[in-house]
């Protein structure tokens, strides 16, 4: 009998999928005809979405998340925007896909950590005087509430590209989020993977004509000899609110004419032979705040946060190096994006009136400008580190996350591959009149051109054992560009919340209105006046005294450090699904015995 039932709940076991080994029901043979011979193949985490009773269990179980969801109207004491620069749909969902074929599954099952928060909205992009817009322009909008011309930063759109004396007229200048929290109080501070001075940064403490003039070289070349506008360098560490930021973290040392760690071709230099590092540790030391400058991971693990009022870090000569080129265990390299993250937030939380963070992962953008997927997205995974690494240190009761992007790119991601072929990988179709594989990820333009004329057509190159899974790898494009040139793309992006007042993002908006709610949400700037108290964790989720079974349930349901559970993740789901699979299985035996 007892022989009868273990066979009993070991079948009851395979058919919930609790045993069935990864990767055990690719022996039993995998159909490829929608992926290229060869092409790398991950397996399905189980095989229960085979029935429909798994798609109505998971839609339920979205159904239970949405009605348990519970909007917090206190007053954020922090915020944190995450900006993907870049990040368009494509390559989130690209990313969500290589996150689970790196953990050894198909991957589109998956979500990326923002995907689990319970506020979405879509953000339109254009400049007010381009179709598809740049990281300044869009920079302006969502770090300020007010849009603006293409290339230019922190000015409104009376300011043309390049017209400097325009930029000076104080009326045409635009204060940021940043700028906002310092008159509140509030700590502040950014990192970023590219430099401290380029666009996205640049976008919370500079009022530029031209996001180009990160340095004094790039502006004499356009206005000549003229003291009048200030290179973006100089405005960071001379001007409010560059100088008062607390953290500073990035790239740029040759933009800053630091003193360089290697040889490097200049692109950005100083004529004026300014080294603003020093001038930046010159002016704290006078104001008698404790301060530290650090050039590498070891400098930086080794300040203490509890006793430094400002950071400057310079990890990278220009942009810090890509994620696929960094050796992680060098102290004497660059930081990741994770480690800076975790660093500013432990520097920052100090005071009491809370923060305001910035964190960019600057570097997605310049993969797809190379059309170089894998560097892309790995990238977007590192910035997914740094947000995973903030919702661990941070109360999400009283701190608003917002996740976004500032533009879209031209990646595509073409069908019909099969379920679980490598995002990097190649696929097949029928109709494709030449007959060979291409590309999953391939883009509308740049320098991944790569076509011949044979004497009657023209072709496209054989990707037949090509390794289009190489960090190298150059994605086909089909208008060609100069060097690391593909452009942006024009859709619309995804911003993504949680936390206090997130539920105000909830339809189409213009990018500016990200500006609105950050300071809406935390009573800064245009909305300094709400007198909006912190809530308590009582009101926030209207928890019942009687019951602390179900205040723990709607704690874990309405806070946002919580995971998703599916039927594939669930505990609780599966643990019912066992209690009556064992109960058929009895009164089975039952039977038998009768």
């Amino acid at each position: 009998m007892i022989m009868v039932i273990m066979q009993e709940l070991v079948h009851v076991m395979l058919c919930l999928g609790t045993l069935l080994p990864v990767g055990s029901w690719a022996k039993q043979g995998v159909h490829t005809g929608g992926s290229a011979p060869g092409s790398l193949h991950f397996p399905r985490p189980h095989t229960r979405d085979n029935d429909a009773s798994y798609w109505m269990d998971l839609g339920k179980r979205d159904i239970e998340d949405a009605l348990l969801k519970t909007d917090i109207k206190g007053k954020a004491k922090n915020v944190i925007l995450f900006l993907g620069d870049g990040m368009g749909l494509p390559s989130i969902t690209a990313g969500r896909i290589l996150k689970g074929q790196k953990q050894g599954y198909s991957g589109e099952e998956g979500y990326l950590e923002w995907e689990k928060f319970p506020n979405a909205a879509l953000m339109k992009t254009y400049c007010v005087d381009r179709q598809v817009a740049d990281s300044a322009c869009t920079a302006t909008a969502y770090l300020t509430g007010v849009k603006a011309n293409y290339y230019t930063l922190g000015v409104s759109a009376n300011v043309e590209y390049e017209d400097c004396e325009a930029s000076l007229n104080e009326e045409n200048r635009v204060d940021s989020i940043l700028k906002w929290a310092q008159d509140a109080g509030k700590e502040t501070g950014f990192v970023t993977s590219a430099r401290v001075t380029h666009a996205t940064p640049a976008g919370l403490y500079a009022h530029s004509s031209s996001r180009k003039w990160e340095c004094d070289s790039k502006m004499i070349k356009v206005l000549g000899e003229q003291d009048k506008c200030k290179d973006i360098g100089r405005q960071l560490v001379e001007d409010e609110p560059g100088r008062s930021i607390n953290v500073i973290m990035g790239g740029a040392r040759q933009e800053m004419g630091a003193e360089p760690q290697w040889e490097e071709e200049i692109k950005c230099g100083r004529t004026d032979k300014r080294d603003l590092t020093k001038e930046w540790m010159k002016h704290k030391k006078d104001m008698g705040k404790t301060h530290s400058y650090v050039t590498n991971k070891k400098q930086l693990k080794n300040i203490n946060l509890d006793d430094t009022e400002y950071i400057m870090g310079l990890f990278g000569e220009r942009h810090m190096p890509y994620v696929v080129h960094q050796n992680k265990t060098d102290m004497e390299g660059p930081p990741s994006l994770k480690e800076m993250t975790r660093a500013a937030i432990k520097r920052l939380q100090k005071k009491e009136e809370g923060f305001f963070l910035m964190v960019e992962g600057g570097r997605i953008d310049h993969g797809l400008h190379e059309t170089r997927p894998v560097r892309a997205l790995n990238e977007l995974l590192a910035f997914e580190e740094a947000v995973i690494e903030a919702m661990e240190l941070v109360d999400v009761r009283e701190t608003l996350i917002v996740v976004t992007a500032d533009h879209s790119h031209t990646m595509t991601i073409n069908g019909y591959p099969d379920r679980g072929n490598s995002i990097f990988g190649q696929a097949q179709y029928e109709y494709v009149t030449d007959g060979m594989p291409y590309t999953t990820l391939m883009f509308t333009n740049g320098p991944g051109w790569n076509f011949t004329w044979d004497g009657e057509k023209v072709m496209r190159p054989n990707l037949t054992g090509v390794d289009t899974a190489d960090e190298s790898y150059m994605a086909l494009s089909a208008v060609p560009t100069k060097p690391d040139s593909e452009t942006h793309g024009g859709e619309d992006v995804i911003a993504y919340a949680t936390g206090p007042w997130s539920h105000l993002f909830h339809k189409v908006h213009e990018q500016s209105y990200v500006a609105h709610v950050m300071a809406y949400a935390s009573c800064l700037g245009p909305y300094a006046d709400c007198k909006r108290p912190v809530e308590s964790l009582e009101n926030v989720y209207k928890v019942d005294k009687d019951d602390d079974d179900d205040d723990d349930d709607d704690y874990e349901k309405t806070t946002n450090k919580y995971k998703r559970k599916t039927p594939n993740s669930s505990a609780s789901l599966h643990s019912s699904l066992t209690v009556i699979f064992i109960a058929v299985t009895l009164l089975k035996l039952l039977n038998l015995r009768n």
